[in-house]
């Protein structure tokens, strides 16, 4: 199911592969390489998007967690399917661990 994100434009959550904070402004990042930029908030997005397995894994940048190949063994950092590495701040890595291994199915 489509999610409205303006007046005018939808996209469906499993093709954006993350969106990343600007100040003001949030660029939506799709899957096949597009980007789409709007004035709305990271904040205001993520509170859109975390219902479909998005997880803000730093100040700037919320991930869809089905994009994710692998993670460093302290979960420091991630890697995504388009080879782009990520930063998780210390302070979501406790949940982001706890995350990727439920959707990965690992306890």
């Amino acid at each position: 199911m489509p999610l409205k994100i303006d007046r005018k434009q939808s996209v469906y959550p499993n093709e954006v592969l993350l969106l990343k904070a600007n100040i003001n402004y949030t660029e939506i990042h799709l899957n096949c390489g597009r980007k789409i930029m709007l004035a709305k908030t990271l904040k205001e997005f993520y509170k859109e998007f975390e219902k479909f397995g998005f997880f803000r894994v730093n100040r700037s940048v919320v991930i869809n967690m089905n994009f994710v190949v692998k993670t460093d063994e302290n979960f420091q950092s991630l890697k995504l399917k388009n080879k782009l590495q990520l930063k998780v701040s210390r302070r979501r890595r406790d949940e982001f661990k706890a995350s990727f291994r439920q959707l990965n199915g690992v306890q």
